[in-house]
């Protein structure tokens, strides 16, 4: 195809993510939102450009057409990011008592606490580095703030010199200052530019600034090489260190800038200019602090699910019936109660699991750990490739080695993304298992804010792929037959293409066809064409893509039977459906991969199916329900532009809102049913008489 065709058919990946995080922007900018809920969101859209400029604008070359187009987008983005939060959000939080003092406005009592603090806790932890002719400029760390001075030796010198002071990450961003009546904090930058003079004795400090850079954090490792794998990860992480600088964002005067741009090598276009509150990454974590309940949003608390949590005998239950866990309407203890009970059973005799991104201080690892001191074999699959997770990582596969778990690091050339967890388990009947399988990556801190699907089982069919796919994982056998799963790189891709051709062939004018997916993202064109020839014979293609979306829809002749929506609340929509008619013969599968080329070939993922008529009625009524959301829904136009659903005369419907209801709702179900205990009533005896109950 032509560059001019293929711009026709799709939608440029990087320019649909941007308009992405323009719908989270939106988030931080919608009044109905409390003002600490609205910085949250702010503080995600400077978290995922950060990741941004490290990972995508990294693979563009600075000759490519889109090179300028991008920053040119972001920037107007950040730009809109910075002034609502300056001339708005800021403000507001100042009426609510949330208060930004600069170093003119301390009163006594505050300069001399800062000086305290200055000088016993700060100054220690700072290095300032001459920006000189005569010497190399300062390698500066990615993503560290740093406070830029003109140092003078005397007033009116003509020589102008710099110095530069990285902002020590040890101390707190925003520093609380002694106040009466209002929160008041002062950012550290703030305070080391206001004391910088015992920074640079015998010297006068001039005008100030602030920077920050963000430097390329892709790198390449030689997978094949007879060496520990996590040696090797630990050392090209190193490289990150010295990676070309993508961003710089700055707030100085002009000449001060033209110097750090000289020095840090990037042009016109890769700057971005601040105007008095750099990082708004850091600043957001204001949103965390206690109290100020009234101007943030309640408190979610995830749903206890007593089926999973207060069962006696859970392998008894999930012999009986599959049970579908829904995070974060119900509680991360559904799976602490599977992998705890499965390392305290003396029964159990293996435990098998993938992990890609864990929480600081697990209770899924602690857990394992426990069951290696049980005496069951536990293996562990770590992905030490999750990009920006890999230190941690590093350091939890180290740990679970050390405790005696068979450790490994995924497979040559793959990132192991699948979630599954296996349990093998001695029974009189002969060896049992069970197993946990999801979108969710076994992360009790995720498990609160993003919405996955969690599935546990014992079907034997189901068991027995999934044994052969720890096989494929840990050992030499070849991707052979699968009764249930399918498995990327293995023909996952194949198989979705099959299922949508099928949905094809069998769409008739009287009983049109229906295909109906929910993923993160959708970039994959080989997908994108069969959905396009799927809507051209008539099949209904309805696309819930919360993230980047390739595919242009409702396009005369091309996309006609295509809808796209994207729904941004206040959980991260992390779950993979997808759906197809066939005729009645219904079918619902779920998936730890999005459709994009990295997932179908660089990823092992896993796809399975859902053949429990009750959880596959959850689910297809689950898909309804983002589709009928009007508050919080976007609906993808055939120009590329997003627009909020128009509500009409229809009820208003929030789908997350509505998921937490009926998550109370099911809670207090279960419990009362687990609480009814059937007794047989004893009837009381007096001498021969029966009295009446």
């Amino acid at each position: 195809m032509t560059d001019t065709v293929l711009q026709e058919r799709y939608f440029d990946r990087e320019l649909s993510w941007i308009r992405f995080n323009a719908r989270v922007l939106a988030e931080g900018m919608d009044p109905s939102n409390p003002p600490l809920e609205r910085l949250k969101f702010l503080g995600i859209v400077s978290s995922n450009f950060d990741e941004f400029f490290m990972v995508r604008a990294a693979t563009i070359p600075e000759t490519a057409p889109l090179f300028s187009e991008i920053y040119r987008q972001a920037f107007s983005l950040l730009r809109k990011q910075q002034t609502y939060f300056r001339e708005v959000l800021a403000p507001e939080l100042e009426t609510a008592g949330i208060t930004r003092v600069l170093p003119q406005a301390l009163n006594e009592r505050q300069q001399l606490y800062l000086k305290n603090l200055f000088l016993n806790e700060i100054l220690p932890l700072l290095t300032p580095l001459a920006v000189h002719e005569n010497r190399p400029f300062p390698n500066l760390v990615n993503l560290s703030l740093y406070r830029i001075f003109e140092v003078l030796e005397s007033a009116g010198q003509d020589a102008v010199r710099y110095a530069l002071v990285e902002i020590p990450k040890q101390c707190p961003r925003m520093i609380t200052l002694p106040s009466e009546s209002v929160h008041a904090f002062i950012l550290i930058e703030d305070v080391i530019g206001f004391f910088a003079q015992e920074l640079f004795c015998g010297f006068m400090i001039g005008r100030q600034g602030t920077l920050r850079v963000t430097r390329g954090a892709e790198f390449t490792i030689d997978e094949e090489k007879d060496e520990d794998f996590a040696n090797l990860m630990s050392e090209a992480l190193k490289t990150r260190r010295e990676s070309p600088v993508l961003r710089l964002e700055v707030d100085a005067p002009d000449d001060m800038t033209d110097r750090l741009k000289e020095g840090v090598g990037i042009e016109d276009c890769q700057i971005f200019k601040g105007e008095g509150w750099p990082d708004l990454k850091g600043i957001s974590q204001l949103a965390f602090q206690p109290g100020f309940e009234a101007i943030k949003r309640p408190e979610w608390i995830p749903q206890p699910v007593p089926e999973m949590t207060e069962s006696g005998d859970i392998w008894g239950l999930l012999k009986e019936k599959d049970i579908l866990v829904h995070y974060p309407y119900d509680a991360f203890s559904s799976f602490l109660r599977f992998i705890s009970a499965a390392a305290e059973d003396p029964d159990v005799l293996a435990i098998k699991q993938t992990l890609y991104r864990t929480g600081h201080h697990s209770p899924v690892i602690d857990a394992l750990e426990k069951a290696v001191e049980k005496g069951k074999q536990v293996t562990v699959l770590v992905e030490l490739k999750a990009r920006f997770d890999e230190e941690h990582n590093i350091e939890e596969a180290r740990r679970l080695e050390r405790a005696g778990a068979t450790v490994l690091y995924g497979v040559v050339g793959l990132k192991t993304h699948s979630k599954v967890c296996l349990v093998v388990r001695r029974e009189p009947s002969g060896i049992k298992r069970y197993l946990h399988l999801g979108t969710w990556n076994y992360n009790e801190k995720t498990a609160r804010i993003y919405s996955d699907l969690n599935l546990f089982t014992s079907r034997d069919d189901l068991a027995a792929d999934v044994s052969s796919y720890f096989n494929l994982m840990t050992g030499f056998s070849s991707p052979g037959h699968f009764a249930k799963l399918d498995i990327a790189p293995y023909g996952l891709r194949r198989k979705l293409l099959r299922l949508i051709f099928r949905e094809s062939a069998q769409t008739t004018p009287e009983r049109p066809g229906l295909i109906i997916a929910k993923m993160n993202s959708l970039v994959d064109k080989e997908i994108i064409e069969a959905l396009y020839r799927a809507s051209q014979k008539g099949v209904r293609v309805k696309l819930n893509v919360r993230g980047i979306c390739c595919l242009r829809p409702g396009v005369k002749g091309l996309s006609d039977n295509i809808e796209v929506v994207s729904i941004v609340d206040m959980f991260l929509e992390h779950s993979r459906i997808f759906y197809f008619s066939n005729t009645g013969e219904e079918e619902v599968y779920v998936s730890s991969a999005d459709w994009m080329p990295r997932n179908f070939d660089r990823r092992l993922e896993l796809m399975f199916p859902i053949e429990d008529g009750k959880i596959k009625k959850e689910l297809i009524r689950l898909l309804g329900f983002y589709f009928r959301d009007n508050v919080k829904a976007w609906a993808l136009l055939p120009g590329g532009e997003y627009r909020k659903k128009e509500r009409g005369d229809e009820k208003k419907f929030r789908v997350q809102e509505f998921l937490c209801q009926k998550a109370i709702e099911n809670a207090e179900l279960q419990n009362r049913q687990l609480s009814l205990e059937l007794k047989p009533q004893k009837p009381k005896r007096s001498g021969t008489k029966v009295l009446p109950p």
